[in-house]
């Protein structure tokens, strides 16, 4: 700047002050470079997305603050972080409210940013004659005038914050002052590179706990899948031996038989029965077939009907699955089991739905145990009433066709 000056121990140990006292006033500058320049100049470095450490008071950090203060004989000390989110004070000492307790400003109020930007101390007589600080929330809320300030690397020797001291009252800063503030600050990042490790470390483990749980939940998750597709599987192997056991079935009787070997064996079913209603009629006939009964049989079903309050009837007319739980809740839900009871204590009635034929019909299958009717066995059933209903379609159509051709027999062409 074409003032003339003297070393110092500030400018030994680095530091940048703001001009001589014989050359007059000092200059509001924050340094001086070779060319005599004030501008900022940026190391490279952007600043992190978070600060090392959180927005809140730590106790090793207030005490530097508070031993800064007491050496250099200030108002206040503060040991700044900065990041792109804002910064925070994990040390202050002499910090008014509303920062005190929320440790933590926007950049917007930072003095800070310069040094952190640069790497470089910042050393003010009076912030007010400077021309980028002046007018700054730091200057004017906060009435800092005599400012200096120390960068604090990281491990990695990048800036991330500062150590900062300031008075109410112009000051000239000793060279003295300004090598006990360097030393001061040389302490505070030892100490930030310490704290920050080993928060990272923290984490790393917390990372690599979270990573393993995840990591056994997934495992867990595909087992889990494995042995759902597997179930799955043996289902579907089970109900395409039905489908095939079905494809010769030319009467009601061998349909019945078919769906009798299944239900006992895979299913462990001790009945099943077989409910049908012709077009137009109110009335539900049914076959079962019951475990050590011999061979399915037609069975009286005197007096049931499509609108009787009964599981298999229900099933018919309102084309749903009806499970009933246990013989007493199904006789509380279905007052007609009283009188056509099923033979078993837990059932499950599906309809069965034809693709040709005009016919309604319903499948119930029964154990004489009670057990839960969860969503693979409903799915068997469900699945089963479908092949049923494959073949109930082919028997019927084939017992009208032959009918027909009993009563109306075709003419012989000459």
């Amino acid at each position: 700047m074409g003032l003339g000056r003297r070393r110092t121990t500030s400018e030994s140990i680095g530091l940048l002050t703001t001009g001589e006292r014989a050359a007059g006033p000092p200059a509001p500058q924050a340094y001086d470079d070779e060319a005599g320049n004030t501008a900022m100049e940026s190391t490279g470095h952007e600043l992190p997305t978070w600060a090392p450490l959180p927005a809140r008071a730590d106790e090793v950090f207030d005490e530097l603050a508070a031993r800064v203060c007491a050496e250099l004989r200030v108002e206040r000390a503060l040991v700044v972080l900065a990041s792109k989110s804002g910064q925070v004070y994990p040390g202050a000492h002499g910090l008014p409210e509303p920062w005190a307790t929320r440790r933590s400003m926007p950049l917007s109020h930072s003095m800070s940013l310069r040094v952190v930007s640069t790497g470089r101390p910042l050393v003010l007589r009076d912030a007010r004659e400077d021309h980028e600080l002046r007018d700054s929330p730091g200057v004017v809320d906060m009435r800092i005038v005599a400012y200096a300030a120390m960068p604090l690397a990281d491990v990695h020797g990048r800036p991330i914050g500062v150590l900062s001291v300031s008075d109410g009252e112009p000051r000239d800063w000793s060279p003295q002052e300004l090598a006990t503030l360097h030393g001061l600050a040389a302490e505070a990042a030892r100490r930030l590179q310490f704290q920050a490790l080993e928060l990272a470390e923290r984490e790393a483990v917390a990372t690599a706990a979270r990573a393993a749980v995840a990591a056994t939940r997934t495992a867990d998750a595909a087992r889990a899948a494995y042995v759902e597709a597997e179930a799955a599987a043996d289902r579907a192997r089970i109900v395409a031996r039905l489908s095939q056991d079905l494809q010769p079935a030319e009467t009601l009787l061998d349909v019945l038989r078919g769906v009798d070997r299944f239900v006992r064996s895979p299913l462990g079913a001790t009945v099943a029965l077989l409910g049908l209603a012709d077009t137009g009629s109110a009335d539900l006939r049914v076959w079962a077939a019951v475990a050590g009964g011999g061979p399915p049989t037609t069975r009286v079903a005197t007096g049931l009907h499509l609108a009787d309050a009964h599981p298999l009837a229900t099933a018919v007319r309102e084309r749903r699955p009806v499970p009933v739980g246990s013989r007493l809740a199904g006789e509380a839900e279905f007052p007609v089991l009283a009188r056509f009871p099923v033979g078993a204590e837990t059932a499950l009635a599906v309809p069965v739905v034809l693709g040709q034929h005009t016919a309604a019909a319903g499948l119930l299958v029964g154990w004489g145990h009670t057990r839960e009717l969860d969503e693979p066995l409903s799915a068997v059933v469900t699945d089963l009433a479908r092949h049923v209903g494959h073949a109930l379609d082919r028997v019927l159509l084939r017992a009208q066709r032959l009918r027909l051709a009993a009563t109306s027999p075709l003419p012989v062409s000459a």
